[in-house]
């Protein structure tokens, strides 16, 4: 019987040993990490950092130009004004769409309707008394913005609109239809940037230049076509379009940790 005993409690004994063992173990390894990460956290002191601003462009070929076209008449009656109008714009579009330009690459942007209360005055070879001022006029504007995914076409759509009644054209502006891919490598080129201009301050400075705390998009620059807009005269044929190059550039702020 007492033998039995003594081994149990002999048994409990060796348990508890093991398990203070492990405790104490354990918590040596803890110990340790959190000694490795004060140590790291003491490597680089946050209030010690160089910040720089990293740019980097990209230039492509464009692959879609956009133009907007117009019709402004005017009327002493809104219903003359808004007919006449009405009718050069279906002829825009009829034109539009036989030079091959999908629906859905042409997009109303304005329509408005104002009454001119001080137009200018008759020409006196018109008016029979010196300084007659012309009937007030009903003005109406229709614009539309037009996608032209086939750039061998733009001077084939200027024609066309003016020959159907376009009097209103705000120039010719080409861009990427899908931004993405030279995004990236503008990207990748703001971070290269990004570094180069960093390790300058840091060597300057006779700073060694540690790794990254932060890095962050700067909102508000130029992700989009930096666009080339070609000018056009009202009157002669389509002239030659250049397209020339869309650049795209990116920004983006890093912060690194100086090492001492």
């Amino acid at each position: 019987m007492f033998k039995r005993i003594g081994l149990v409690a002999l048994t409990v004994g060796m348990l508890a040993a093991v398990a203070l063992g492990g405790t104490w173990m354990a918590g040596q390894g803890t110990t340790t990490a959190a000694a490795q990460t004060s140590d790291d956290e003491q490597s680089y002191d946050p209030t010690q950092t160089i910040t720089v601003v990293g740019q980097g462009a990209v230039s492509v070929s464009p692959d879609i130009a956009r133009v907007t076209v117009g019709v402004e008449t005017s009327a002493e009656s809104v219903g003359e004004a808004v007919s006449e109008n009405t009718t050069q714009m279906e002829a825009i579009l009829a034109a539009l769409e036989e030079i091959g330009i999908p629906e859905k690459d042409i997009q109303t942007t304005n329509f408005s309707i104002y009454f001119d209360r001080y137009p200018e005055p008759l020409p006196r070879s018109v008016s029979s008394a010196e300084g007659a001022v012309a009937a007030p006029q009903y003005r109406v504007s229709n614009m539309v913005n037009v996608t032209i995914r086939d750039l061998e076409k733009v001077s084939e759509v200027l024609d066309g609109v003016i020959e159907a009644g376009a009097n209103n054209i705000w120039g010719v502006s080409f861009e990427l239809d899908d931004t993405e891919a030279a995004q990236a490598d503008a990207r990748t080129a703001a971070v290269a940037n990004a570094l180069a201009r960093a390790q300058a301050l840091a060597e300057l400075s006779e700073l060694e230049l540690g790794p990254v705390m932060s890095v962050s998009e700067v909102i508000g620059t130029s992700s989009i076509p930096m666009a080339f807009a070609a000018e056009r005269a009202m009157g002669g044929g389509g002239g030659p379009i250049s397209p020339g190059e869309v650049e795209i550039s990116y920004q983006v702020q890093v912060t690194y940790f100086i090492a001492r």
